[in-house]
């Protein structure tokens, strides 16, 4: 079985004809999958920086965040755009690219619209960049429990939509962060009795 660290340097070589669903199932059986890791203070950074063009700061933000997760579709965004703004296409196309791979790699997954059927994401903010991405506004969100699988359930309207628009449902499959979170749980409990004297 191919490795994660050889198809993410394949898709760094060549993210134009990458397979993105393959590179983003490796990268949850790698070591390197860390799904609850939020670089939160590296986000605001990030945030903080395009507000204010500053375009130094938001590159090395989204090189750090990179760092830390290579997969991380708003990264390669805010990279895209940074390159845009410094007239560099290629560094610009490149990102761009990236970004691209990685969100149809999750709606190529389902259509969103039924629980057998939800996006299958590899981490929680995944599921707020897909909903911005299509445009939609999410609203009240719940967890449930559909044929043994996880899945997040949110009520969305379209992006400015008119008052009184009435709202549907949208599911994204959470089982791979999900499982992630339960097994290092079970580790953490486990070492935790191992200690007891």
């Amino acid at each position: 079985m191919t490795t994660y660290a050889e198809l993410l340097a394949a898709a760094q070589a060549d993210p134009y004809s990458a397979d993105f669903h393959a590179l983003r199932m490796a990268y949850v059986r790698s070591d390197q999958y860390r799904p609850y890791t939020q670089q939160r203070g590296l986000i605001a950074a990030l945030d903080t920086a395009l507000r204010s063009s500053d375009l130094d700061g938001a590159l090395q933000a989204t090189e750090k965040l990179l760092h830390t997760n290579y997969l991380d579709i708003e990264a390669h965004m805010a990279a895209a755009y940074v390159y845009t703004m410094r007239e560099n296409v290629e560094r610009a196309a490149y990102h761009h690219a990236f970004a691209k791979g990685l969100i149809e790699a999750i709606l190529n997954t389902g259509t969103g619209r039924e629980p057998d059927s939800a996006f299958i994401v590899i981490d929680i903010p995944e599921e707020y960049t897909i909903m911005r991405i299509v445009g939609l506004e999410p609203g009240r969100q719940s967890l449930i429990d559909f044929q043994g699988r996880r899945v997040d359930m949110f009520e969305v309207r379209p992006l400015h939509a008119p008052d009184g628009t009435a709202p549907f449902k949208i599911y994204f499959n959470i089982d791979l962060p999900y499982t992630w979170l339960n097994r290092r749980m079970d580790a953490h409990e486990a070492a935790s009795k191992d200690e007891t004297p």
